[in-house]
């Protein structure tokens, strides 16, 4: 049974342009989340060390944030919004909220238990209902309509007007929860609502995956990282036995890219429908048809995809074969006309988690730089003239 949680605070992820960037928006949402909980839990008289709230980068790494979040936001009393722009132009804030309302039949009691912070302030005439809602906890204090909480959050000059809404929001967490329904409601998963951003920039990301299944495993190999399909497959498997293809979509759609997953060879055409980016176990090398399968990948990967060799160093079967199959699987790839600086490889775990965001972020860039530009068909229409003639 999961825990109570008084409050779940929702964000707008940062985009990370490098692997150790620590957005902006990603490090004050999670300074804001530490000092709303010490609030929360002082006002309740709950040890500082309990989890009064939660936010998603709680999320154990390598687990299903989907199913994850869907047990904490059916289990949580007040959902707090921190409104931005970027909150408005991702799917995933939309749908975690929509997520939580859905526990609801009458709208006015969702809304009721729903939270409004302006924590990046946008245009006046955008999202005027959202933007009115947001102002009312910070009244009286004209910084918070000018800058916004993030802002404040940063600014030394105004860390006293900062800790006053932090101290009006959580009194509005504790009201509120006290008076919460018993049972909570259970909220719709994440994956089953939907939430259009008002100004998608969206594309579609597919992560593709290249791996033996149990039906066809080369000799030797512990059929355990393996499932039924590809996509089953799960290098790290000592971490939650999560596949490592969901969690790749996962992190793709919270950073506001619509994800799916391919893994049979005859759906990799779709690869260049927009970013995409290709797992590969290098155990697929010493399968019967794995040579064929890695050769009959060229053409089908378009320029601007990613190709990611994922192994785990402290597998004792990888260490005593990894660096050869590695070696031919780069070999393989080459012959097949995949330039080597394409090819990455990863055998950590923490690295991976690490890296993840910035490698998705590079993928859907180099998508945008070097994908096609597809013209409307249709017979050309003449210019007009406009020399005074009779076509003029």
């Amino acid at each position: 049974m999961m825990a109570r949680n008084y409050f779940y605070l929702s964000y707008g992820h940062s985009v990370r342009l490098r692997a150790d960037d620590r957005p902006d928006s990603d490090h004050w949402a999670g300074q804001l989340f530490t000092e709303l909980s010490a609030e929360v839990a002082r006002l309740v008289g709950a040890d500082r060390r309990t989890q009064v709230g939660y936010y998603d980068n709680l999320v154990q790494p390598l687990t299903d944030w989907k199913a994850a979040l869907a047990d904490v936001l059916s289990s949580t009393d007040v959902f707090v919004a921190l409104y931005s722009p970027g909150y408005f132009n991702k799917s995933w804030p939309l749908r975690e909220r929509a997520s939580f309302a859905s526990r609801y039949a009458d709208p006015a009691m969702a809304d009721h238990f729903l939270v409004p912070v302006l924590w990046v302030p946008w245009p006046p005439w955008e999202h005027e209902t959202e933007r009115s809602s947001a102002l009312r906890l910070g009244s009286g204090i004209p910084e918070y309509a000018d800058e916004g909480l993030q802002a404040m959050s940063r600014l030394a000059l105004y860390r006293k007007q900062y800790r006053t809404v932090v101290r009006r929001l959580a009194y509005r967490i504790v009201t509120l929860a006290a008076e919460a329904p018993r049972p909570a409601p259970l909220a719709v998963a994440i994956d089953e609502v939907t939430a259009e951003p008002t100004a998608p920039t969206e594309i579609l990301f597919t992560v593709a995956v290249l791996a033996p299944q149990r039906a066809d495993l080369p000799g030797g190999r512990a059929e355990d990282p393996y499932g039924n399909a590809p996509r089953s497959w799960t290098p790290y498997r000592d971490l939650h036995q999560f596949p490592i293809a969901e969690y790749v979509a996962n992190v793709a759609e919270r950073l506001g890219q619509p994800a799916r997953i391919v893994d049979r060879p005859a759906d990799l055409g779709v690869l260049d429908q927009g970013a995409a980016l290709v797992l590969i176990d290098p155990w697929l090398a010493a399968t019967g048809d794995g040579l064929a399968r890695l050769t009959g990948l060229a053409g089908q990967i378009p320029e601007w995809a990613t190709v990611l060799l994922v192994a785990d160093r402290t597998d004792p079967e990888y260490a005593a074969r990894g660096t050869a199959l590695h070696a031919t699987v780069a070999d393989t790839l080459a012959a097949a006309g995949i330039a080597r600086n394409r090819i990455t490889l990863l055998r950590d775990a923490d690295r991976l988690v690490e890296r993840m965001p910035s490698i998705i972020d590079q993928a859907c860039t180099a998508y945008r730089r070097h994908a096609p530009v597809f013209l409307p068909k249709g017979a050309d229409t003449p210019l007009p003239r406009i020399d005074g003639g009779p076509d003029a």
